[in-house]
Protein backbone atom coordinates (compact mmCIF):
# COMPACT_ATOMS: atom_id res chain seq x y z
CA UNK A 1 0.00 0.00 0.00
CA UNK A 2 1.08 3.56 -0.57
CA UNK A 3 1.07 6.61 1.63
CA UNK A 4 -2.38 7.78 0.52
CA UNK A 5 -3.95 4.35 0.89
CA UNK A 6 -2.46 3.89 4.36
CA UNK A 7 -3.59 7.33 5.52
CA UNK A 8 -7.07 6.83 4.07
CA UNK A 9 -7.37 3.43 5.71
CA UNK A 10 -6.17 4.69 9.11
CA UNK A 11 -8.35 7.81 8.97
CA UNK A 12 -11.47 5.91 7.96
CA UNK A 13 -10.89 3.40 10.78
CA UNK A 14 -10.37 5.98 13.54
CA UNK A 15 -13.12 8.34 12.35
CA UNK A 16 -15.47 5.40 11.86
CA UNK A 17 -14.81 4.07 15.36
CA UNK A 18 -15.34 7.50 16.91
CA UNK A 19 -18.59 7.97 14.93
CA UNK A 20 -19.75 4.50 16.00
CA UNK A 21 -18.96 5.30 19.64
CA UNK A 22 -20.93 8.54 19.31
CA UNK A 23 -23.96 6.59 18.07
CA UNK A 24 -23.60 4.15 20.97
CA UNK A 25 -23.56 7.09 23.37
CA UNK A 26 -26.93 8.19 22.03
CA UNK A 27 -25.75 11.43 20.42
CA UNK A 28 -24.25 11.11 16.91
CA UNK A 29 -21.42 13.36 15.83
CA UNK A 30 -22.45 16.84 14.74
CA UNK A 31 -21.32 18.27 11.42
CA UNK A 32 -18.78 20.45 13.25
CA UNK A 33 -17.33 17.43 15.05
CA UNK A 34 -17.05 15.45 11.79
CA UNK A 35 -15.36 18.42 10.15
CA UNK A 36 -12.99 18.71 13.10
CA UNK A 37 -12.07 15.02 12.82
CA UNK A 38 -11.38 15.36 9.10
CA UNK A 39 -9.34 18.56 9.49
CA UNK A 40 -7.58 18.46 12.85
CA UNK A 41 -5.26 21.40 13.51
CA UNK A 42 -1.61 20.50 13.00
CA UNK A 43 -0.59 22.13 16.27
CA UNK A 44 -2.10 24.03 19.12
CA UNK A 45 -1.21 27.71 19.39
CA UNK A 46 1.31 28.32 22.15
CA UNK A 47 2.58 31.57 23.59
CA UNK A 48 5.94 30.61 25.02
CA UNK A 49 7.14 34.19 25.38
CA UNK A 50 4.44 35.22 27.84
CA UNK A 51 4.80 34.44 31.52
CA UNK A 52 1.07 34.78 32.14
CA UNK A 53 -0.93 31.95 30.59
CA UNK A 54 -3.27 33.05 27.85
CA UNK A 55 -6.85 32.03 28.43
CA UNK A 56 -8.13 29.97 25.55
CA UNK A 57 -11.84 29.25 25.24
CA UNK A 58 -12.78 25.61 25.63
CA UNK A 59 -13.45 23.70 22.46
CA UNK A 60 -16.42 21.54 23.43
CA UNK A 61 -16.37 19.74 20.07
CA UNK A 62 -12.71 18.77 20.43
CA UNK A 63 -13.29 17.64 24.02
CA UNK A 64 -16.19 15.44 22.94
CA UNK A 65 -14.25 13.95 20.02
CA UNK A 66 -11.35 13.14 22.36
CA UNK A 67 -13.65 11.57 24.95
CA UNK A 68 -15.39 9.49 22.27
CA UNK A 69 -12.04 8.42 20.85
CA UNK A 70 -10.84 7.30 24.26
CA UNK A 71 -14.06 5.40 24.89
CA UNK A 72 -13.83 3.68 21.48
CA UNK A 73 -10.17 2.77 22.04
CA UNK A 74 -10.82 1.36 25.53
CA UNK A 75 -13.86 -0.55 24.30
CA UNK A 76 -11.86 -2.11 21.46
CA UNK A 77 -9.06 -3.04 23.87
CA UNK A 78 -11.59 -4.84 26.09
CA UNK A 79 -13.56 -6.60 23.35
CA UNK A 80 -10.63 -7.57 21.10
CA UNK A 81 -7.23 -7.05 22.75
CA UNK A 82 -5.37 -8.85 19.94
CA UNK A 83 -6.54 -6.42 17.24
CA UNK A 84 -3.79 -4.22 15.86
CA UNK A 85 -6.05 -1.71 14.07
CA UNK A 86 -5.30 1.11 16.51
CA UNK A 87 -1.56 0.37 16.41
CA UNK A 88 -1.67 0.42 12.62
CA UNK A 89 -3.41 3.80 12.61
CA UNK A 90 -0.99 5.24 15.17
CA UNK A 91 2.07 4.03 13.23
CA UNK A 92 0.70 5.47 9.97
CA UNK A 93 -0.12 8.82 11.58
CA UNK A 94 3.33 8.96 13.21
CA UNK A 95 5.18 8.00 10.03
CA UNK A 96 3.40 10.60 7.91
CA UNK A 97 3.23 13.23 10.70
CA UNK A 98 -0.54 13.49 10.53
CA UNK A 99 -2.34 15.62 13.16
CA UNK A 100 -4.52 12.65 14.17
CA UNK A 101 -1.41 11.27 15.90
CA UNK A 102 -1.88 13.83 18.67
CA UNK A 103 -5.40 12.57 19.34
CA UNK A 104 -4.17 8.98 19.55
CA UNK A 105 -1.35 10.02 21.88
CA UNK A 106 -3.94 11.66 24.09
CA UNK A 107 -5.76 8.30 24.15
CA UNK A 108 -2.63 6.80 25.69
CA UNK A 109 -1.03 5.20 22.68
CA UNK A 110 2.77 5.03 22.56
CA UNK A 111 5.29 3.73 20.09
CA UNK A 112 6.90 0.41 20.90
CA UNK A 113 10.58 0.70 21.66
CA UNK A 114 13.02 -2.18 21.34
CA UNK A 115 14.89 -3.35 24.41
CA UNK A 116 18.22 -2.16 23.08
CA UNK A 117 16.94 1.40 22.65
CA UNK A 118 18.29 2.44 26.08
CA UNK A 119 21.76 1.19 25.22
CA UNK A 120 21.76 3.21 21.99
CA UNK A 121 20.73 6.29 23.97
CA UNK A 122 23.62 5.85 26.41
CA UNK A 123 26.15 5.36 23.58
CA UNK A 124 24.82 8.43 21.81
CA UNK A 125 25.12 10.50 24.98
CA UNK A 126 28.72 9.36 25.52
CA UNK A 127 29.83 10.18 21.98
CA UNK A 128 30.12 13.99 22.47
CA UNK A 129 32.11 13.41 25.66
CA UNK A 130 34.52 11.10 23.83
CA UNK A 131 34.79 13.66 21.02
CA UNK A 132 35.72 16.45 23.44
CA UNK A 133 38.31 14.24 25.18
CA UNK A 134 39.90 13.32 21.83
CA UNK A 135 40.05 16.96 20.75
CA UNK A 136 41.64 18.02 24.07
CA UNK A 137 44.26 15.26 23.88
CA UNK A 138 45.04 16.10 20.26
CA UNK A 139 45.25 19.80 21.09
CA UNK A 140 47.77 19.19 23.87
CA UNK A 141 49.89 16.80 21.81
CA UNK A 142 52.92 18.04 19.95
CA UNK A 143 52.30 18.44 16.29
CA UNK A 144 50.39 20.47 13.81
CA UNK A 145 46.96 22.02 14.16
CA UNK A 146 45.72 19.65 11.47
CA UNK A 147 45.31 16.70 13.83
CA UNK A 148 42.84 18.30 16.36
CA UNK A 149 40.84 19.88 13.55
CA UNK A 150 40.65 16.52 11.77
CA UNK A 151 39.59 14.69 14.92
CA UNK A 152 36.99 17.37 15.75
CA UNK A 153 35.61 17.29 12.21
CA UNK A 154 35.45 13.51 12.31
CA UNK A 155 33.55 13.59 15.60
CA UNK A 156 31.06 16.13 14.25
CA UNK A 157 30.61 14.01 11.12
CA UNK A 158 29.97 10.91 13.24
CA UNK A 159 27.38 12.78 15.34
CA UNK A 160 25.59 14.00 12.20
CA UNK A 161 25.68 10.50 10.76
CA UNK A 162 24.16 9.12 13.98
CA UNK A 163 21.41 11.76 13.89
CA UNK A 164 20.38 10.92 10.34
CA UNK A 165 20.76 7.19 10.98
CA UNK A 166 18.46 7.41 14.01
CA UNK A 167 15.82 9.19 11.94
CA UNK A 168 16.10 6.51 9.27
CA UNK A 169 15.89 3.73 11.87
CA UNK A 170 12.74 5.31 13.36
CA UNK A 171 11.13 5.52 9.93
CA UNK A 172 12.09 1.92 9.17
CA UNK A 173 10.70 0.76 12.53
CA UNK A 174 7.37 2.51 11.82
CA UNK A 175 7.19 0.90 8.38
CA UNK A 176 7.85 -2.51 9.97
CA UNK A 177 5.09 -1.87 12.53
CA UNK A 178 2.67 -0.98 9.74
CA UNK A 179 3.55 -4.15 7.84
CA UNK A 180 3.26 -6.25 11.03
CA UNK A 181 -0.24 -4.88 11.62
CA UNK A 182 -1.19 -5.54 7.99
CA UNK A 183 0.00 -9.14 8.20
CA UNK A 184 -1.85 -9.70 11.48
CA UNK A 185 -5.10 -8.33 10.05
CA UNK A 186 -4.71 -10.51 6.93
CA UNK A 187 -4.09 -13.57 9.11
CA UNK A 188 -7.17 -12.81 11.22
CA UNK A 189 -9.21 -12.28 8.04
CA UNK A 190 -8.04 -15.58 6.55
CA UNK A 191 -8.78 -17.60 9.70
CA UNK A 192 -12.26 -16.06 9.98
CA UNK A 193 -13.24 -17.40 6.54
Amino acid sequence: MGRTADLDSALSFVIGRIAEQAKLSGEPLSDEQRLLLNYLPSSTPQNWDLEIPVLVPRDINLERVCALGKAAYLRDRQTNPTSLDWEFAFAVFTLYRHPMRGLLQWLGMKLRRPRWDGLVLIVTALLPIVAVVLVVFAWNADGSLFRPVGIGSGCVAIMLLMFFASRRIKKQRLEEDIERCRLASRFVGETAH
